[in-house]
């Protein structure tokens, strides 16, 4: 009986001596703050390093996620769960984990619980916690049956004790970082909400930060420091241009957070901290590509736009990349398909219309024994017209085709005129005169007496077997090549010289 006195009294005495304590973390802000998805899923997950506050976005009630076991998300009759250590709670609007940084001890609350005056079950209760909620960690105790407590400060200055059977000490970090089911680590803080049927983990952070996470993804890292500023201020440029959540996808830029980050590139975002192209004292959203070809591409011509005066077509002669040149064969069968003809029918001839200075293919017209079509549109529609046998597009608009016709039979027909002969594509249905009178000749195979004896041609099984696409470039060619900026960098050019050679008529600024 004494000693449980005893361990009483000490108990009250250390819980009043630290009531004072206070909370010495910080919970990061942005002042240019990017949003990007970084994971959909029906059910998806977060393994943080450091404490991050957790906010309800329906109740605004503000809580806490433990760093190193995994934060489990789902949706459940419309509303987003949480899970971790065996709690689990809702919101219709999903959660915020706020980035903390410090090197602060906190207690966090795996259940609900109550704050007790001293270390047993026997005390008083102070206060009531939820789980999730949590308080600084000020000490801990072992109680005369062998129960470990903790001596606890929340956030109002209320000091108590809890069982550590209902809580986790854990650390905040120096360096915050959320883990997604790829094993990819992403700095900063995170927004957990619906997306459709799934649950979308959108990626919160500095714009600095972000772009650490971008840079070493869009070029190649060992590539000269001048070539990593332009990609560094093209990238910035872009992203201050674009409004909403972005893409971790070459759909806006890749995106593969601080587990790709290097030290050539972080150099190279620190180094251009804050500088855009500009464009009469206007931010250009700065496209890029992987290569040019040789030229790039007035922005007019590729996407059906207006002209803008920064984006037209300059020499990149001095480019020397892997897409120089490159070549895929289409199948006969995909040709169809695309352009929505039978498997059956013949495909005749393949004609381009090249609407762009450079020859960049602005229309594609199939002609077959059905008829023929034609599909026209921007060069992602032009790269998209013929589909390889993995269904991959072409890697620019900038192309010519060449074709593979069927040995055997005929296989280029022509008619005699009075003014000449005429180039055809096929026999059937064509009339003809015999000695029994005008007939319409059927599809299939026929034979024809010409001066050189009887030959056949395949009416409407014949044609082009494959088309052959030779292009130049990869990307749609408007705005700064990579490897063309790699190459002058090379060549001994400075950044922001690159980046006006590409973006006629800029400056680079502060933003």
């Amino acid at each position: 009986m004494f000693k449980q006195i005893i361990t009483g009294l000490s108990v009250v005495a250390l819980s009043l001596a630290v009531s004072n304590t206070a909370f010495a973390y910080k919970q990061e802000s942005y002042s240019k703050q990017v949003q990007v998805e970084v994971h959909n899923a029906t059910t998806t997950s977060l393994n943080l390093t450091g404490v991050y506050k957790l906010e309800n976005l329906t109740t605004k009630e503000m809580f806490f996620a433990l760093p190193n076991t995994p934060v489990t998300f789902s949706q459940v009759n419309g509303e987003v769960s949480i899970y971790q250590t065996g709690a689990s709670m809702f919101s219709a609007n999903g959660f915020a984990l706020h980035a903390l940084t410090g090197n602060d001890k906190l207690v966090v609350f795996t259940s609900d619980v109550d704050g007790k005056k001293g270390a047993t079950a026997d005390y008083e209760t102070i206060k009531s916690y939820k789980a999730f909620q949590g308080a600084n960690f000020v000490n801990e105790f072992t109680n005369a049956i062998g129960e470990v407590w903790y001596s606890i400060t929340d956030e109002q200055g209320v000091s108590s004790w809890v069982p550590a059977a209902s809580a986790k000490v854990a650390e905040v970090s120096t360096q915050p970082l959320g883990k997604t089911p790829t094993g990819t680590q992403f700095r900063g803080s995170f927004n957990v909400v619906k997306s459709g049927a799934s649950v979308q983990i959108v990626n919160r952070l500095d714009l600095e930060n972000y772009l650490k996470g971008v840079i070493p993804n869009e070029s190649y890292a060992s590539w000269h420091q001048e070539a990593l500023k332009a990609q560094t201020v093209a990238a910035r440029s872009y992203t201050l241009s674009k409004a909403g959540i972005l893409s971790s996808t070459t759909k806006d830029q890749m995106y593969k957070g601080y587990t790709s980050e290097q030290k050539s590139t972080n150099t190279a975002v620190d180094a251009t901290k804050d500088l855009v192209v500009k464009s009469n004292g206007k931010l250009v959203q700065a496209y890029y590509y992987a290569a040019s070809g040789g030229k790039t591409a007035n922005i007019g011509e590729v996407w059906d736009t207006a002209q803008v005066p920064q984006f037209v077509s300059v020499d990149d002669s001095i480019e020397k990349s892997p897409y120089d040149n490159w070549s895929v064969t289409i199948s006969k069968a995909n040709i169809l398909k695309k352009f929505g003809f039978s498997a059956t029918d013949a495909l005749l001839d393949v004609k381009l219309t090249k609407g762009g200075s450079n020859g960049e293919v602005t229309a594609v017209t199939a002609v077959t024994s059905a008829g023929e079509k034609k599909i026209t549109g921007n060069e992602t529609v032009m790269r998209n017209v013929f589909l390889d046998a993995n269904n991959a597009s072409l890697k620019s608009s900038w192309y010519d085709i060449s074709f593979t016709k069927p040995s055997g039979g005929m296989t280029e027909l022509s008619v005699q005129q009075k003014n000449g002969t005429t180039d055809i594509s096929s026999l059937a249905g064509a009339s003809v005169q015999t000695a029994t009178g005008v007939e319409t000749i059927p599809s299939g195979n026929i034979n024809i007496q010409t001066n050189e004896g009887i030959v056949s041609t395949t009416g409407t099984t014949g044609g082009i077997e494959s088309v052959t696409v030779k292009g130049k470039g990869y990307g749609h060619r408007i705005g700064m090549s990579q490897w063309g900026a790699k190459a002058r960098a090379d060549a001994g050019w400075s950044y922001d010289r690159i980046l006006k050679h590409y973006y006629q008529g800029t400056t680079i600024e502060k933003y």
